[in-house]
């Protein structure tokens, strides 16, 4: 039987602490729960199944604002569904209805495991958009588990990986999901580098967007997102191209400066290798780099050995627009209400 050990606790306050011998009963966690089965009571209407939760909220304090039953189906967007009961609802509704029960509750924190496991595909950005405001709006921790990268960007602002039940890596997102030594626990061939930085401009005529990275201008795909807003971009290892000087003759609209940091190759016989690049944040008077984001390019070893790249080398990275895919930061968002 395995031996259950550690310490749970939000804030300063512990949970579960094997040392001492506490684990609270669940009534006194106080926390909020969300899967995809969203286990709503069967017999009861959406608008019962809100009630429940409000009671449940017990004499610990005032309900936090807009955690009452009226701005959640405002939020939650319910109205239409109050009398109705959850077999009559699609997956997306109900996961509505048992986060807007959830938060009902006014928990102390929410757990949520692949809460759009079960959402359709054309459904699960905008409940996405809803769940990536919890944590800022409600001023609540919030802990999900998904098998999805895209939720993984759009939600975390910490990650932990876990792989065959133990953990392969964990800190900032932008620090994670951009080491290259993970590829093989995230997204393999589709593994790439975060960038965070804040949209500066729409070019409406060229249909692009421009984001301000380290100091450095990066044109995406347009988007929707208001001058200011702060972003992530995720751009592929494969889809990067690296070089001694700017390049004058290229499909790549992004071309960024930056000094190599480490060279990473598969072995003395693999096929390709991987280069990862500390982007300077500016430029001085004498053209010295200072320390700013990492991006990793993935290419082949031949192309890292007769170019002979070598940590601390200043060089230049490239990338196409499209390449670059944009998401607003978990606390961001245009669609407050």
């Amino acid at each position: 039987r395995p031996v259950i050990a550690g310490r749970v606790a939000l804030g300063a306050d512990a949970l579960f602490e094997s040392r001492r011998g506490l684990n609270l009963p669940p009534h006194q966690r106080r926390l909020g729960w969300l899967d995809a089965e969203a286990h709503l009571f069967p017999h009861l209407t959406i608008e019962r199944n809100l009630a429940y939760g409000a009671r449940a909220q017990g004499p610990r304090m005032k309900v936090a604002p807009g955690l009452d039953v009226p701005s959640l189906v405002k939020w939650l967007d319910l109205s239409a569904m109050m009398d109705r009961r959850p077999h009559e609802l699609n997956a997306s509704q109900r996961v509505r209805a048992a986060l807007g029960r959830a938060l009902a509750a006014d928990p102390q924190g929410l757990l949520m495991d692949d809460p759009l496991g079960r959402v359709h595909d054309p459904e699960r950005p905008e409940l996405l958009e809803l769940l990536a405001q919890v944590a800022h709006r409600f001023h609540l921790p919030v802990l999900m588990a998904t098998p999805r990268m895209e939720e993984v960007v759009r939600m975390a602002d910490d990650v932990v990986i876990l792989h065959d039940g133990r953990m392969a890596g964990a800190g900032p997102i932008a620090q994670v999901l951009s080491d290259v030594s993970l590829s093989t626990f995230l997204e393999g061939f589709h593994a790439g580098s975060i960038l965070e930085g804040a949209v500066t401009r729409h070019d409406i005529e060229w249909v692009v967007s421009e984001v301000d990275i380290c100091g450095q201008c990066v044109t995406v795909p347009a988007t929707l997102h208001p001058v200011g807003t702060r972003v992530r971009l995720k751009v592929r290892a494969r889809d990067v191209s690296l070089h001694r000087e700017v390049p004058t003759d290229s499909s790549s609209t992004n071309v960024l400066r930056g000094r190599i940091t480490q060279v990473m190759l598969a072995g003395h016989s693999g096929t390709y290798g991987a280069v990862g690049v500390e982007l300077a944040r500016e430029l001085d008077e004498r053209l010295e780099l200072k320390a700013g984001a990492q991006i990793w390019g993935l290419v082949t070893r031949q192309a890292i050995e007769q170019m002979n790249w070598q940590p601390g080398e200043p060089c230049v990275v490239g990338f196409n627009a499209m390449s670059a895919q944009v998401t607003p930061l978990p606390w961001t968002s245009s669609k407050r209400g």
